[in-house]
């Protein structure tokens, strides 16, 4: 049990990391916007009113438990997401890491929840199909989730050698 909880803390936390510098990289670089976590903290916090889609006519500013809410939701599904590899894979997963795990976690799992569940959530659509940019953020979100891929399979190697 204990080396579940330090692999998926690790690994969790240290490719969600990865993926919060790829974007910050993107924003500087070419100008382009992660996602609003804030505006995820929102949601999550609508939730528990009963909305479970974002009503985007909403101009204020994510508030403090909106911004609280949304790090702890971003980390918590990056730990989710590591923890996944060891309910598949079992614990040799920590102990020798490959890539395919990784790539069926890291990507395509996380890139499908992101495009089928979250952006519907945030009021963009199934797939962004609400988006006047559709194709460009569906391959910006999946550029992002190889870097969180990446950073999955380098923290499940670190975490392999102790």
């Amino acid at each position: 049990m204990s080396t579940w909880i330090a692999f998926s803390l690790i690994v969790g936390i240290g490719s969600t990391l990865i993926l919060d510098l790829w974007v910050t990289l993107v924003k500087k670089v070419a100008g382009v916007p992660p996602t609003d976590w804030g505006m995820v903290g929102r949601w999550l916090t609508e939730i528990l009113r009963g909305n479970i889609v974002l009503d985007n006519r909403t101009t204020r500013a994510p508030g403090t438990i909106e911004k609280m809410t949304r790090w702890i939701f971003h980390y918590l599904i990056g730990i989710a997401y590591a923890l996944l590899l060891l309910v598949f894979w079992g614990t040799r997963f920590a102990l020798q890491p490959s890539l395919l795990p990784v790539f069926i976690i890291g990507v395509v799992v996380s890139t499908f929840a992101g495009l089928a569940l979250l952006m519907p959530a945030m009021g963009g659509g199934f797939f962004g199909r609400k988006l006047p940019n559709q194709i460009l953020m569906i391959i910006y979100i999946i550029v992002a989730h190889i870097a969180f891929a990446i950073g999955q399979y380098g923290f499940a190697q670190l975490y392999s050698i102790n």
